[in-house]
């Protein structure tokens, strides 16, 4: 409600929020939304030549994370680590790169460089959904990304549209204010995104690269349809993306805090969070082992 003056340290001393970005000099702004009609909380760098060196460091831990690629072995260490030097910049660069350059630096061997490779050729099969959600886009999560592909249903269909958006074609813009859950914040953010160049040219590349799979609608009802649910700890046989993107397949929606809605909370044999277990026990949430959850999945 307010600040306690009375409590601030007397050696404190007062912030001031620099005026340009200290990566690429560009001055920084508190963007305007168009939703609220008014300017967000948070100051940026406006990356208005789409070449600020930070902000494109970070998409790259974005694009490899475990929710997007989950490229096992590419964390933000080795992101940052490669990066320096110079091996990447884009995301097409991490399917580019000859990993046999990894042997000439400290802490490369031969099984760390083949299991990086068979990682990274693993992440090449992804869905529609998470790929639009990797691409690091301002105002695009998960759930909109989800909305975007249960819509265009195939990478081309979505490419297609949203690099027509900057035409003179309003059809283009009026065909997204149709999707439902789709605001103006999303669409101008595709615009912004898909006037560049340089990023129509990253996803074109990503596109030839990866095996993007096309939406899906579940067509036949089964034991998890409409149930919500939530994971915790870690799993023997899978892990915890590939048991939600499995739970979403079967009709299930994923939540990420406990509830008394939640109809199930899966709990891992390794190191389950025992908030999330209290909490469940507490809202009388019913539990599943990772061998009750495995009985369910494979009827």
């Amino acid at each position: 409600m307010s600040v306690d003056i009375n409590k601030r340290l007397t050696e404190s001393k007062k912030f001031i929020f620099p005026n340009k970005c200290p990566s690429c000099n560009s001055k920084v702004v508190k963007e305007f939304n168009s939703s609220t009609k008014k300017k967000d909380a948070v100051t940026r760098c406006p990356d208005s030549n789409y070449s600020c060196q930070d902000i494109l460091r970070e998409k790259l831990k974005h694009f490899v994370s475990k929710d997007t690629l989950s490229i096992e072995g590419l964390g933000k260490r080795v992101i940052d680590n490669f990066w320096k030097k110079k091996l990447i910049k884009y995301p097409y660069d991490i399917f580019n790169l000859d990993l046999n350059i990894l042997k000439k630096f400290d802490g490369w061997g031969e099984k760390s460089i083949i299991n990086l490779k068979n990682s990274i050729n693993k992440s090449k099969k992804i869905s529609l959904d998470r790929f639009i959600f990797s691409l690091g886009i301002r105002h695009i999560g998960q759930e909109n990304a989800k909305v975007l592909a249960k819509y265009f249903l195939s990478v081309q269909k979505f490419f297609e549209i949203c690099r027509k958006l900057n035409t003179d074609n309003q059809n283009y813009i009026n065909e997204l204010h149709s999707i439902d859950g789709i605001g103006i914040s999303q669409i101008d953010s595709l615009k912004k995104f898909f006037l560049n160049k340089q990023n129509l040219i990253v996803v074109s590349n990503l596109i030839n690269l990866l095996d993007i799979k096309n939406y899906k609608f579940l067509v036949k009802k089964t034991l998890l349809s409409g149930k919500l649910i939530m994971f915790t700890g870690a799993f023997e046989n899978n892990s915890r993306l590939e048991l939600k993107v499995i739970a979403e397949n079967l009709g299930a929606k994923i939540l990420s805090s406990i509830n008394k809605k939640i109809d199930f909370l899966i709990v891992g044999s390794q190191k389950p969070t025992t908030r999330k277990i209290n909490e469940a026990k507490n809202l009388n949430v019913k539990m599943l082992t990772e061998k009750d959850w495995n009985k369910i999945i494979n009827k």
